[in-house]
Order: C-alpha cells, then sequence, then structure tokens
C-alpha cells in the first residue's frame, strides 16, 4: 500500500511538472509573437488599419470623391480644378480661394469614416492643404494666393428619410415642343424658362398643367459682357436699383406662377452685391426661392438670400458640359452618388437632344427608390 501511494504522488507530481513546462511554453509562444510583431511595426511601420487588399491608389479614389463634392458645392467650377494624377498620389491646382477652415474640418472627418489612417497638414501661407494616408503622400491640394475672402460653408440640405435629387433644366423657352419632350418622360425635372425666349409664356402654362415646377432663369451679365450677350433685358452692373426690380418684375410677369429663380449666366452680376440685393428682395416680397447657379466661386447669392429671408440652394453639378448620351448619363450616376453622400444634390442641365436622351436612359435609376427624385424647391434652405 506505501509503494502504490507513493507511486501515485510521483505521477501527479510528473502531471504538475509537465502542465507547467506547456504552461511556460505558451507563455514564450506569446511573448515571441508580441515581438516579432513589434519587430515587424519598427521595419515596416504601422500597418494595422489598412484595410485588407485596398491599395493607395484606391484610398486615392475615395478622397477624391469627398474632395470633389467640397469643390463643387463651395461654388468652384470645373474649369478652376485641375487634377494632376501620378501613381500613388493626386494633386490639385486649384484657381480659386480655399473654402473655409471648418469645411476643411468635416472634409477630413467624412474621409476618415471612408479610410482608416488618413491625417492632413495645412499650410496657410501658402494655402496648400495635404494629405497621408498610413504615413505616405497622398493628395496636394494647392490654392490660389491671394487677397480673397474664403468662399463659404456649402448650403446644408433639409434632413430627409432618402437622398434626394435636383434637377433643373435651363433655357426653356425657345420651343413648347422641348418642354413636351422633357415632360414626356414622367420625372420630377424643375423647368428653368429663360422670359425673353418666344415661348417662355406657353411653356410655363404648358408645365402648369402638367403640375411641374416652373423657375425663372433670370439673365444676367458674365463677365465677358458684351462679347457674350444674356440676353433680352438682361440684368446689367450699373442699373439703378428701380431700374432692376422692373426688369426682374417684367420677366416674372413672362412666365406664369414661377415658384423659384435661378442665374442665367451672372459670373459678374452674382458677385455684385448691391445688385444682388435688389433681386432678392424682390424675390423676399413675391416668397419665391433662389437657387444659384455658381458661374462664379465669388457669388454673393447664398449670403444675400440668407439675409432677405429667401430660401436658397446651390447647384452641385453641371450634367451636360460635354453634350455626349453616355457622358451625361455618366454625370447622372455621379450627382445620385454625390446625393446619397450628402444628403442631397441639385444638378442643371439644358433641353440638348442628348441631355433628353440620357434622362430616359436612366429614368430606371431615378425610380429605383435608393433617392427621391424631388422638385428643386425640396432642397433649398
Amino acid at each position: 500500500m506505501t509503494a502504490g501511494r507513493k507511486s501515485k504522488k510521483k505521477k501527479k507530481t510528473s502531471r504538475v511538472a509537465g502542465d507547467g513546462l506547456r504552461l511556460q511554453i505558451v507563455i514564450a509562444g506569446v511573448v515571441l509573437a508580441i515581438l516579432s510583431l513589434a519587430a515587424l511595426y519598427l521595419i515596416r511601420g504601422p500597418q494595422i488599419n489598412r484595410p485588407v487588399g485596398l491599395t493607395v491608389d484606391q484610398v486615392i479614389d475615395d478622397m477624391a470623391v469627398e474632395v470633389d463634392s467640397l469643390l463643387l458645392r463651395s461654388g468652384l467650377t470645373l474649369d478652376q480644378v485641375e487634377r494632376q494624377r501620378e501613381p500613388g498620389l493626386l494633386r490639385y491646382d486649384v484657381r480659386g480661394p480655399a473654402p473655409t477652415p471648418e469645411a476643411f474640418d468635416r472634409l477630413l472627418a467624412r474621409m476618415k469614416l471612408r479610410v482608416h489612417g488618413i491625417t492632413e497638414q495645412r499650410q496657410t501661407q501658402t494655402s496648400e492643404i495635404t494629405y497621408y494616408w498610413q504615413g505616405g503622400l497622398a493628395m496636394v491640394l494647392k490654392f490660389e494666393v491671394g487677397e480673397q475672402p474664403p468662399l463659404p460653408l456649402p448650403v446644408p440640405f433639409p434632413v430627409s428619410a432618402l437622398p434626394r435629387v435636383a434637377i433643373i433644366m435651363d433655357d426653356l423657352g425657345r420651343s413648347i415642343d422641348k418642354a413636351k419632350q422633357l415632360l414626356d418622360l414622367d420625372l420630377h425635372v424643375t423647368l428653368s424658362i429663360l422670359p425673353g425666349e418666344p415661348q417662355a409664356y406657353a411653356v410655363a402654362q404648358f408645365a402648369n398643367r402638367r403640375s411641374q415646377e416652373v423657375m425663372l432663369h433670370i439673365p444676367m451679365e458674365p463677365k465677358d459682357y458684351p462679347q457674350t450677350n444674356p440676353g433680352q433685358d438682361a440684368l446689367l452692373l450699373g442699373q439703378s436699383a428701380d431700374e432692376i426690380r422692373s426688369r426682374l418684375e417684367l420677366m416674372l410677369s413672362k412666365v406664369p406662377k414661377a415658384v423659384g429663380a435661378n442665374n442665367h449666366m451672372g459670373s459678374r452680376f452674382t458677385e455684385y452685391a448691391d445688385g444682388m440685393k435688389v433681386v432678392l428682395q424682390v424675390m423676399h416680397q413675391k416668397n419665391l426661392f433662389f437657387v444659384d447657379s455658381r458661374t462664379t466661386a465669388r457669388s454673393v447669392g447664398v449670403l444675400e438670400a440668407e439675409r432677405a429671408g429667401v430660401p436658397v440652394g446651390v447647384r452641385d453639378m453641371f450634367l451636360d458640359n460635354v453634350a455626349e448620351v453616355e457622358a451625361i448619363r455618366g454625370e447622372i450616376r455621379k450627382l445620385v452618388r454625390l446625393a446619397k453622400r450628402q444628403g442631397g444634390a441639385i444638378g442643371l442641365c439644358h433641353p440638348y437632344p442628348e441631355t433628353l436622351t440620357a434622362l430616359r436612359k436612366e429614368k430606371d435609376l431615378l425610380r429605383s427608390g435608393e433617392i427621391e427624385l424631388v422638385f428643386a424647391s425640396a432642397l433649398t434652405h
């Protein structure tokens, strides 16, 4: 009996020793793994947040979506923005003032939601902003340096359950047939009618009968006036407040039941605070809304609309700068993606045959239920 107890005791002691040895081996393995990871970190840099399979060019594409959105929403036009793409790097040269620091704070926050590991460095003296991904340079934004006021914050969109898209067709009034083709698409597209066109009144009446939203497309002085003519009875610098008011009243009489307005051309006039103040005061008196077509980054349209108490929106994209069906279809899809990112988006287009065809081909997307196609008034704030 004594020999048996001693044998069991030896076996138990042996098991305990074996368990302890195995525990030591496990601990040593864990320590070795930690040391290996630490060494890898020191050699390769911080790789923990890098998504599996994501390349720097894919990250840059995601970042560019947010940057393009900010620049367009801030009122810069495509011809003011030059992009230079290199492997692993995207450079922006912007001929215009930079948006506000608050706007760039929001931009960085949105980028970080899309991709981990993005950092930013701002050089205020040179108006240059650089973005890094996982410590490597990925994007450079350089803005025109000069004594220019910063661009205003983008106008917010009203809160909605679905992203909202508004499409405004400008330059209508020359042909009742073009308006019929548009309305036969059975889409919520806002008609913006030039008051000096021969069929302006008839087009407005026709749209009203079809319960389509109508806007006044106000001709305003462009920067290359008089080489470029904005149209009959346009609003020009140098006109008195009374003349601006009377011309605007006459325009409104030619477009019955217009509920809002946007500018036709106007790259010079929309920078003219005294003139825009009169325009927005008239619109306030008549309970109209205003959409700034943003033909210049220095437009005061939004500021004067807010001062006058006029609901205001801002053009996000021109859809048919390239009058080709597939190019316009691509811009419509881009507008939808933009609306999904920022809650809403306003696109401007023209009664080109190619634009009407592109809208027809994109009806399924615009009616898919992913977004809500609304009249322009729904995206004023």
